[in-house]
């Protein structure tokens, strides 16, 4: 069982790393354009949220969408209200990640390895930089084929099991552990490859997985809490929204899981694939509903705490 442990840790080694150089690849493509736009164009909620989506997607980090938004409120580049649209549509981005490890294929990932190391060996400017994406996109394939092969030794540990059973019979508990997985590796996407692989194994209900997803979202929180202590005020409340905003969410959303379940599994066919359209419609309608309230709620912030 240790050697499967051992295992287990390395695939989630690969899939940080594909994730970490698909931001870095995506960082060199659009970061400096990305940074200067949040800072000119985030001037209502609406336009933040759609601008913290597409930053999300580019870069397949809310906490580094956040952690930027921190920076450049704490530099005073934007303020407090600007930040806020942002940070509803940064979890959104991410989302992408889990839709794509959805997707039925099989050995795609050496595709992708190809691809992007011959790419990287071409003499165009930006060809170093989208090779090295699309060989973050196959460690993501190779790490989630990996978590699927893995997923039924690993619930033959005793540890492994209890968690499972205690995932499975109460949401409660799986949001809780959603929540220290996801602030030990921080990542929301890595959190919701592994629920994939348990899912494929039938080890997982469907409703579990959907509830450590919602509290894979809180435990995120962690890296942009901590990158806003040196901020000031400004950026401290920012970390505090981002927080807050993911708090209410699952409170709002966790009294729906079973139905919200249904409804997905009624869309996708499959538990992998509703486990990935549920992250999506989760974030996208918690986003939305909020915007309304994000310019009062800025405001508030700057008149009375800042």
């Amino acid at each position: 069982m240790g050697q499967q442990i051992v295992v287990f840790i390395l695939y989630l080694l690969l899939f940080l790393l594909g994730m970490g150089i698909m931001t870095g690849a995506m960082n060199r493509l659009a970061g400096k354009k990305l940074q200067h736009s949040l800072e000119r164009a985030a001037d209502t909620p609406f336009k933040g949220l759609c601008l913290g989506t597409l930053a999300s997607m580019l870069l397949q980090s809310s906490s580094a969408v956040t952690i930027i938004t921190v920076g450049l409120i704490g530099t005073g580049s934007m303020r407090f209200s600007q930040s806020i649209g942002i940070i509803l549509g940064a979890n959104i981005g991410t989302t992408v990640t889990g839709e794509i490890a959805a997707l039925p294929v099989q050995k795609l990932d050496y595709i992708f390895f190809a691809a992007g190391f011959i790419l990287m060996c071409l003499p165009f400017k930006r060809g170093f930089s989208v090779g090295s994406m699309l060989i973050g996109i196959g460690c993501l394939f190779a790490s989630m084929s990996g978590f699927r092969s893995l997923a039924e030794p690993l619930a033959a540990s005793p540890f492994v099991r209890e968690l499972l059973t205690g995932a499975n019979e109460s949401l409660l508990y799986s949001v809780v552990i959603g929540i220290f997985f996801s602030a030990i590796i921080q990542s929301s996407s890595a959190t919701l490859l592994v629920c994939m692989g348990f899912l494929d194994a039938g080890m997982l209900s469907l409703s579990s997985a959907i509830a450590i997803m919602f509290g894979s979202n809180i435990g995120t929180c962690l890296t942009t809490y901590i990158a806003s202590l040196g901020t000031g005020k400004a950026g401290r409340w920012t970390a505090y929204t981002h927080i807050l905003f993911n708090i209410l969410s699952v409170a709002v959303f966790f009294p729906f899981i079973y139905p919200l379940a249904d409804f997905s599994m009624m869309l996708a066919g499959n538990s992998r694939t509703a486990l990935a359209h549920t992250s999506v419609l989760f974030n996208l309608v918690t986003a939305i509903l909020a915007v309304p309230l994000a310019a009062p709620y800025g405001r508030w912030v700057e008149r009375h705490r800042l």
